[in-house]
């Protein structure tokens, strides 16, 4: 799991270490030219006469930049440092001068500095770290422009500059690197949308930061092993409702493959049983595409409530009213979004599923400002309604209702999966993940993972159109790529 933490977390923990005089820099920058030799081979093909330029700041990153720099040319690059401000790390500069290194003082995209990008092999941006914000000069704003037309591999310094480090605000013009080397801790705007066009690959520097920082994250991603640990796998005593029970009460007149596709989800995903509740006209197109599903109501460990239903369906209301109850368990999708109210108050182990402008209505619904930075505005829904929110986007954001400011965050989708009925499908994932027993954050995040990844799967490696129901019926394809060792284990001791 990577973990992530706010820029005052990161500096807080930092100060024992620099209190001790621990040399935190000189590992950084050790650690960061180790982090630019393969792509300068990459690139050049070889490090002796490769071409490197260093973007520098005044502060701790233009220094791990500096003598990261002067690392390079030890090894025989020709290592330039543009300095975009009147001051310099003084000690980083002196390294890199010593070892055969130049500067050059920016104006802006001086002819200089266009030539200098533009020959690049390797672009190193140090100019701003965690203190730096989304607001850029006209002057920086220009030369980082210029990196990010170079065609060099681009390499930032622990955040990259213009983009916030605790908020993932990035300013239009913030650097595009391919890879991130973060140092100490991974910070949450690296995992946060904004972020997301700008940081790339991101590469964690251990620096011995691990016992000073809080014993809770901002942000948490999981990995696949991460994945492969919580999914829920049978065991051989198990049988359909111990495995779990979902409802679908999806679909209408109007949009009944709504409740087609929020089945197709929840069976796939390895529900114990799918119920189906709702007309008979949806329910009888349902069974027609999946005859496993139970045309009745009954008992049941959650509920999938809303997909392709308006607003104004009578059964967007009693499905709210259902879930208001202290130890309700379910998903609130599409119309039933529409149907919170201000004072409802809904448990953590429901989870509601906005999109953006899903999002953006229900927090005019419940009056909280509705152009909040996607972090914020999912934390804000969370707190108001006590449920789990998930944040569907580039990154899929998870505000846990119990502690709406620590998010999971995950980032496997594909563009493609922005096509209709997308959405039903991570829905009836979720409902078997909670139907499973699953906490309602653990569940959305491991929801939204696997439904990402199935997305790009059924798009062929994200390179293809989709529609909804290839999703769905690629998750079984994931979760074997996923969970191979342990279905394997369980079916050596005789499950079935």
């Amino acid at each position: 799991m990577i973990t992530a933490y706010t820029a005052e977390d990161v500096r807080r923990a930092e100060r024992p270490l620099l209190d001790a005089d621990v040399p935190l820099m000189q590992r950084a920058a050790a650690a960061l030219a180790a982090r630019c030799l393969p792509l300068l081979r990459e690139r050049a093909g070889t490090v002796p006469g490769s071409r490197v330029v260093l973007l520098v700041g005044p502060g701790s990153n233009g220094g791990d930049a500096l003598f990261a720099g002067a690392h390079l040319a030890r090894r025989g690059a020709a290592v330039t440092a543009v300095q975009t401000e009147a001051a310099l790390h003084d000690a980083g500069a002196a390294a890199l001068s010593r070892a055969g290194g130049c500067l050059h003082r920016a104006r802006g995209a001086d002819e200089q500095t266009a030539r200098l990008l533009g020959d690049a092999d390797l672009v190193v941006d140090g100019v701003l770290g965690i203190g730096g914000r989304p607001e850029l000069s006209d002057e920086l704003a220009a030369i980082l422009a210029a990196a990010n037309a170079s065609p060099a591999s681009v390499v930032a310094v622990d955040v990259p500059t213009g983009v916030d480090a605790t908020t993932g605000e990035a300013a239009d013009d913030a650097v595009r690197a391919e890879l991130t080397v973060t140092m100490g801790a991974v910070k949450a705007g690296l995992l946060l949308p904004g972020a997301a066009a700008h940081v790339g690959r991101v590469d964690l520097v251990d620096l011995g930061l691990a016992p000073h920082l809080p014993s809770e994250p901002a942000v948490r991603r999981l990995e696949t092993e991460d994945v492969r640990e919580l999914w829920p796998v049978p065991g051989p005593a198990d049988q359909k409702y111990s495995r779990g029970v979902v409802t679908i009460d999806a679909g209408s007149a109007d949009f009944p493959g709504a409740g087609v596709l929020s089945a197709s989800g929840a069976a796939r995903a390895g529900a114990g049983m799918v119920r189906y509740r709702g007309p008979a006209a949806v329910r009888d197109m349902i069974l027609a595409r999946r005859p496993e599903v139970v045309g009745a109501d009954g008992r049941h460990q959650a509920v999938v409530i809303g997909s392709g239903l308006s607003p104004e369906d009578p059964r967007c209301r009693r499905g709210v009213e259902e879930l208001c109850a202290e130890d309700a368990v379910g998903v609130l999708d599409a119309g039933a979004l529409s149907a919170i109210r201000p004072g409802d108050r809904l448990p953590s182990h429901v989870v509601l599923t906005p999109h953006a402008g899903e999002a953006a209505r229900l927090a005019e619904a419940l009056d909280l400002p509705s152009s909040l930075p996607p972090a914020r505005l999912a934390g804000e829904l969370a707190r108001a309604t006590g449920a789990t929110v998930l944040l569907k986007g580039e990154v899929t954001l998870v505000a846990d209702g119990d502690a709406p400011d620590r998010l999971y965050s995950q980032a496997e989708a594909t563009p493609w999966l922005g096509t209709a009925g997308t959405g039903d499908v991570l829905g009836g994932i979720l409902g078997t993940l909670l139907a499973a027993g699953l906490p309602g954050p653990l569940a959305a995040a491991l929801a939204a993972s696997v439904h990402g990844r199935a997305g790009v799967a059924a798009s062929r490696g994200g390179t293809a159109p989709l529609v909804a129901l290839d999703v769905a019926e690629h998750v079984p394809a994931v979760l074997t790529a996923i969970l191979g060792g342990a279905i394997t284990t369980v079916a050596s001791r005789g499950g079935a």
